[in-house]
């Protein structure tokens, strides 16, 4: 299974992630309209892509009492038809990942499987991997800083 994730050190707010998504999504360059937000903490200098990351135990879904979020190949979609605009589903997502776009929820659906933001990353801070790749990366990554350290 593939996973969406953010390496937040790589991304530099540049925000073309947002312009593209709209562009894709509404064919209007209106990162408002888009379904990943960049979050900037400016004290600290960091901005940070905010990403539905499709939980397999997903609060949005449990909390939608009309059933407008639901589960296909593995990702969350949210049928704007069915959507009351409730925001509870807003309000429930641990990561933020989900904000209001013409006057309700959007959040990103990984493009049916080809997210389009990864393509456009200058900096390649978005990626949509393999688990098994990414957690052997991250392994990795842990024992060259333990050598590191030694």
């Amino acid at each position: 299974m593939k996973l969406m994730f953010v390496q937040p050190e790589l991304c530099t707010g540049c925000r073309i992630c947002e312009v593209a998504c709209s562009f894709i999504k509404t064919k209007k360059f209106n990162p408002a309209e888009s379904k990943i937000k960049i979050v900037k903490i400016e004290e600290e200098g960091i901005d940070f892509p905010s990403i539905c990351l499709h939980c397999e135990d997903a609060p949005c879904m449990d909390i939608c009492p009309v059933g407008a979020l639901r589960k296909k190949d593995n990702y969350i979609i949210l049928d704007g038809d069915l959507c009351l605009g409730c925001k509870m589903c807003l309000m429930v997502c641990p990561f933020g990942a989900i904000s209001i776009g013409s006057g309700k929820p959007v959040k990103c659906d990984l493009c049916s499987g080809d997210p389009f933001c990864i393509k456009v990353c200058p900096t390649g801070a978005i990626k949509y991997e393999e688990e098994l790749k990414i957690r052997l990366r991250k392994s990795r990554e842990y024992v060259e800083e333990i050598v590191r350290r030694l």
